[in-house]
């Protein structure tokens, strides 16, 4: 009798240990070098995140807007604490090699749009429940993004909304409109990545909005500095 409970002991504990090993495996297969989704970084959630991006990247005159192609060399173009908000592009394609500090963190989208009380149609909205509405109106599909070629998976995952988050925009703005105060939501797939050693490391990111028949490729040729 005793020797039958050993038994079933040690096949509760083989399994046990098997499904941790199991979860482990699936665990770091999903998210090489990313932070989980479910992730808090000082306080904040990855779609809080995606607001304090938006807001940052609004601020930055279309003249010099790194998202328009404009010349750039730092990874990133604000930055809160040791977070970098990730230099992103609303050009279809390219490769971009930038720098960025050891110890850094970097909040990368792989695709990302937002309605406002400023815009027009069909991105417009006049308050929280309508800018959620519209926000996620739009498709973000066909997400693809590996880290010196380790692919991460359950990309969907890192899909976000954001909470409504006040911005303001100068003359000379990307969304087009006259300068001013609004309110905004945001959806995209967001990515934050764990600080990277020092070195030369390489991004690869993939999206693509049906809506608008859009497809994004982009690589980060990124040399993290000591």
């Amino acid at each position: 009798m005793k020797s039958k409970k050993v038994r079933i002991t040690l096949v509760v504990i083989v399994v046990l240990l098997l499904s941790i090993f199991s979860f482990a495996i699936a665990y770091g297969k999903a998210s090489p070098g990313v932070l989980p989704p479910s992730s808090q970084v000082q306080g904040l959630t990855l779609g809080a995140w995606s607001a304090v991006w938006w807001q940052h990247l609004l601020a930055i005159p279309a003249s010099e807007n790194p998202a328009f192609g404009n010349p750039w060399t730092d990874c990133y173009f604000g930055q809160v604490g040791n977070v970098g908000l990730g230099v992103a592009f609303m050009l279809p394609n390219g490769t971009f090699s930038c720098e960025m500090p050891a110890g850094m963190m970097l909040l990368i989208p792989l695709a990302t749009t937002e309605c406002s009380t400023l815009e027009p149609d069909p991105f417009h909205g006049d308050n929280d429940e309508e800018l959620r509405a519209c926000a996620s109106g739009f498709t973000i599909s066909d997400l693809q993004a590996s880290i010196d070629g380790n692919e991460i998976q359950n990309l969907t995952d890192y899909l976000f909304l954001s909470p409504m988050y006040d911005f303001t925009v100068p003359e000379d703005n990307i969304l087009g409109v006259p300068a001013g105060s609004g309110q905004s939501v945001a959806n995209g797939a967001w990515l934050m990545l764990k600080p990277l050693t020092p070195g030369e490391h390489m991004v690869n990111i993939h999206s693509a909005f049906p809506d608008f028949e859009l497809t994004f490729d982009w690589t980060y040729e990124i040399t993290v500095i000591r």
